[in-house]
């Protein structure tokens, strides 16, 4: 009888840019809000708790849609001493892009993006490199619909 595994592999289907940058993160989306003609907003750090540590860490997460839906999410890398990545520890910033966005396009908001003031390093990161998948995995909360109004219980 052969052996059946059940893999719970991370959803690989997006692009990653790493920026390596001395700007604060809200400088970061401003400047990616102009060059994407879109509007960032803030959401829910990650959390992480390390076995070995007593402390939480956190890593502030932007998201943003065009008007094509493609959709970009910022992650900041670093926070404490801490990386989000430890294998790509020396960006600050991780961009990470769903939808149809070509590879063309990725070369010209690269280029963009190391016009920005403060930006040493601005790379398209294989997702092969890529050990801790599963910590890009970003899930926001949605509201869950009320299955009975409260109206309709009142007097």
């Amino acid at each position: 009888m052969a052996d059946k595994k059940i893999t719970n592999e991370p959803d690989t289907n997006y692009r990653l840019v790493g920026i390596a940058s001395a700007l604060k993160e809200y400088q970061v989306c401003h400047h990616l809000n102009q060059l994407l003609g879109c509007d960032f907003r803030k959401l829910e750090a990650l959390v992480f708790e390390p076995k070995d540590r007593t402390r939480k860490t956190e890593f502030s997460v932007f998201k943003a849609e065009d008007a094509l839906k493609n959709t970009f999410i910022v992650f900041t890398n670093k926070n404490l001493g801490e990386y989000l990545l430890p294998e790509i520890s020396n960006f600050d910033y991780l961009v990470q892009i769903r939808g149809k966005f070509a590879d063309n396009d990725i070369a010209g908001l690269m280029d963009s993006i190391r016009q920005f003031p403060q930006v040493v390093m601005c790379l398209e990161v294989p997702l092969k490199k890529i050990k801790s998948k599963e910590r890009l995995s970003y899930e926001e909360e949605k509201e869950v619909q009320r299955l009975i109004s409260p109206k309709r219980f009142r007097k």
